[in-house]
């Protein structure tokens, strides 16, 4: 490298410059792959113990490193960022991929159970099967409200209002997981990873550092190309150079990491190492189709031994003859082919890979498949309820609904069509829905489907607020003929609150022979349990608050009772505002994540005005009727 310096600092001619830093970049690959992560692995092995590991963040092939550990863990709010270690996980027949979840949500004391769990639910959407919150500080028994905590935004810990509450958030992800962590990944496409373009470009640092497509990919093809399957419903993997010689054909397609594939996609790549090539054709000979967007690469990347390698490389180039096929260009290779176009819809076609049209209803999707039939993972990610017939691209003798929320669960309303099946759904705004499918008949009771029977009918008249846990004091017991927030009655000790407050109301039987009732409590601040004569009937953490009351559970009168957790951010703001001493460790531990909340590097709620807590309403009955 030393006769070379000129180049590494892109003072020689363009070519040049590009190549010998390729070569730089992926010794420095070489190095952290072989002599770091495949080392800590062989060395874990020999303690009996897994690695689970982030390799993002790396100027080195995330896709490589994520691949030579046990269980790759992502972290962040963005899908196409999980894919990068959900596929290494698919791509290496490992089956766990991992998350560090909700570290950073909102900032500091601000987040709530339906803030966690909408996140949580598009980790499950990026292929993660396996969720880790983050870490928290141990916390004597004896500490002073809050206890100790430390940087990470969303407090998990029992000093948190919402905590009685986090085992309904738990159970849910515990049963997705338990779905989504049994058969195998059911992805169409592998997405070939461009990364030794990168390594080739000049300009800015000599490292990147490689996160996912923020930054080191913005703008280019290969965001385009993933954005767009993702947001039209194609299911897809990426995959490294490295990972593509582990690539075989088999009767069904591709096989990498024991999972099937349809088809390779290369992203209009400029590069390609001679091997990459030759491995490609080799499929392509084997009955592989090789899809193309816009063009071949057109070169091999670096400067060692380049004459012999863009020989080789030509001579592979010269061997595709690209002629019209329709809506695309054909290669002929053996008993397969290269297809080639601008148009990603016409690619995908002929590679006869599936488009799940739900992704334009608004659902996003993630699809598994068992020994009889497929797994669903179905989440509107909208503000607006959704119910429809959604069509699924599998075929199916029957079809069972698991609600993990609520423990609904039946079999589906659901019919045939010319391409798969349709599935009857209902989803408020940010509910997910598990839809599992079998090749064979399953009975089973009929998953209840609901209809408005009659116009909803608010619950009016006198509310009684006990508050019941919390601080700094427990505010005096306090009536109201009109919910809102708390913090907005008379007196400091409501504003300053975070805890727990009991709602406590008296209805009457509604008129009608409706046999069953939905109960919405409207907006809540931040989770409720609902009691309904004593008996409790649900615990809600949204986004959407509302539970069903059979008939018979309804009295002449009735007492319905609901315990409100507040978030501590009310309590927090009190504290800064009196110079409460209680970020006891070192200061970087508690930055803020928005700089108007920082006050000498620190964060500091002193300025925050009270926060809405409590039941807001209204809180209505809708007689329902079951399909």
């Amino acid at each position: 490298l030393k006769n070379y310096l000129p180049a590494l600092f892109g003072k020689s001619t363009t070519d040049l410059n590009s190549r010998v830093l390729y070569d730089y970049r992926s010794v420095i690959d070489e190095l952290l792959l072989e002599h770091f992560t495949e080392a800590w692995h062989t060395w874990g092995k020999t303690k009996g113990g897994m690695v689970r590991n982030q390799s993002h963040g790396s100027p080195a092939n995330t896709l490589d490193l994520y691949g030579a550990v046990d269980i790759p863990e992502t972290e962040g709010t963005d899908i196409l960022r999980f894919k990068f270690a959900s596929s290494a996980a698919n791509v290496m027949g490992k089956p766990l991929a991992s998350s560090e979840s909700a570290t950073w949500l909102d900032e500091h004391f601000l987040s709530s159970w339906r803030d966690v769990k909408k996140a949580i639910d598009l980790y499950f959407l990026g292929g993660v099967n396996h969720i880790f919150y983050h870490g928290t500080e141990y916390s004597p028994k004896d500490a002073p409200w809050p206890g100790w905590l430390f940087y990470a935004a969303v407090h998990f810990q029992p000093t948190n209002p919402q905590w009685k509450d986090f085992k309904t958030l738990n159970d849910y992800i515990t049963k997705v997981q338990s779905f989504l962590q049994s058969g195998k990944p059911d992805n169409d496409v592998l997405l070939y990873y461009p990364i030794i373009d990168r390594y080739s470009q000049t300009g800015g640092e000599l490292l990147q550092h490689f996160d996912g497509m923020e930054r080191n990919f913005t703008g280019t093809d290969f965001e385009h190309v993933s954005k767009w399957m993702l947001d039209k419903g194609y299911s897809f993997d990426f995959f490294s150079d490295r990972q593509l010689q582990n690539v075989s054909v088999g009767i069904n397609g591709l096989i990498s990491g024991g999972n099937n594939y349809k088809t390779i996609l290369l992203p209009a790549n400029k590069f390609i190492s001679e091997k990459s090539f030759q491995k490609l054709v080799d499929l392509a000979k084997g009955g592989a189709t090789v899809l193309v967007y816009k063009s071949m690469p057109s070169d091999v990347p670096g400067f060692a031994q380049l004459e012999g390698r863009q020989k080789l490389f030509q001579q592979l180039a010269a061997g595709l003859r690209f002629t019209d096929d329709g809506n695309v260009n054909k290669a002929t290779v053996g008993k397969g082919g290269f297809y080639l176009s601008d148009d990603l819809e016409n690619l995908l076609s002929a590679a006869r890979t599936r488009k799940e049209v739900l992704a334009d209803k608004g659902l996003q999707f993630i699809r598994r498949k068992n020994a009889d039939g497929s797994t669903y993972f179905i989440n509107n990610r909208t503000d607006k309820a959704f119910e429809g017939w959604v069509p699924l691209a599998v075929k199916a003798s029957s079809v069972a609904l698991f609600d993990a929320m609520t423990n609904k669960n039946g079999m589906a309303k659901w019919k045939a069509t010319a391409d798969g099946i349709e599935v009857m759904l209902q989803l408020q705004p940010y509910e997910s829905i598990i839809a599992q499918t079998y090749n064979s008949k399953r009975p089973g009771t009929a998953y209840a489907y609901y209809e408005e029977a009659a116009k909803s009918q608010e619950i009016k008249g006198a509310w009684t607020i006990e508050f019941l846990s919390g601080g700094p004091v427990l505010p005096a017991k306090q009536s109201t003929n009109k919910l809102g927030s708390w913090t907005e009655f008379d007196g400091e000790d409501v504003k300053n609150f975070s805890g727990t407050a009991k709602y406590s109301t008296i209805f009457q039987k509604p008129a009608g022979n409706a046999s069953s009732w939905l109960l919405e409590l409207g907006k809540v601040n931040e989770t409720a349990e609902v009691f309904l004569n004593g008996k409790k009937l649900a615990t809600l953490i949204g986004p959407t608050f509302q539970t069903t009351i059979p008939s018979s559970l309804l009295k002449q009168s009735n007492t319905l009772e609901i315990v409100v957790a507040n978030l501590m951010a009310n309590r927090i703001s009190y504290m800064d505002r009196n110079n409460i001493p209680w970020k006891i460790f070192y200061n970087t531990n508690m930055p803020a994540r928005r700089k108007e909340n920082a006050k000498n590097g620190i964060f500091t709620a002193a300025e925050w005005k009270p926060l809405p807590s409590g039941l807001l309403g209204p809180v209505t009955l809708t007689a329902i009727k079951y399909e």
